[in-house]
């Protein structure tokens, strides 16, 4: 019974969980908001069952994918190509990977060239705060 609360909990914290105005201020170059906002992101994607739980190497492969793009040679296209890959990776995935994928859709919305460095950024924030609370 314990378990089936703390399940029908999950849906509530995560549809609170993307904030876009946090996400604004963090484009904007808001590093306390980064900070802090990364912080709370990374443990809630590293807590629970390890079905639920978003793995390091999901959150990794993503990482990895925005680091091989220039910040010099700034390319939407390529940024917005990663929207139908983040896609794939939570359809075949359970658990938290829906909501990674539905934050950082978010956030790839609102970058643009001038604030892709913020973005980068926050994501490597969140990969870092992820193994921190213990995201395996």
């Amino acid at each position: 019974m314990k378990d089936i609360r703390r399940f029908s909990a999950f849906p509530q914290q995560a549809r609170e969980l993307i904030d876009e105005e946090k996400i604004k201020k963090i484009l904007a170059g808001e590093m306390k908001e980064l900070n802090d906002y990364a912080k709370e992101l990374g443990n809630f994607f590293a807590e629970g069952r390890e079905r639920e739980a978003l793995s390091t190497s999901q959150v990794r492969n993503v990482l990895d994918e925005i680091q091989k793009m220039p910040e010099r040679e700034f390319d939407e296209n390529q940024l917005q190509l990663l929207r139908p890959k983040l896609a794939y990776i939570a359809g075949r995935h359970r658990g938290k990977v829906k909501k990674f994928q539905e934050l950082l859709d978010q956030a790839i919305q609102l970058t643009n060239k001038d604030n892709f460095r913020n973005f980068k950024y926050f994501v490597e924030a969140i990969v870092a705060y992820h193994r921190y609370y213990g995201g395996k």
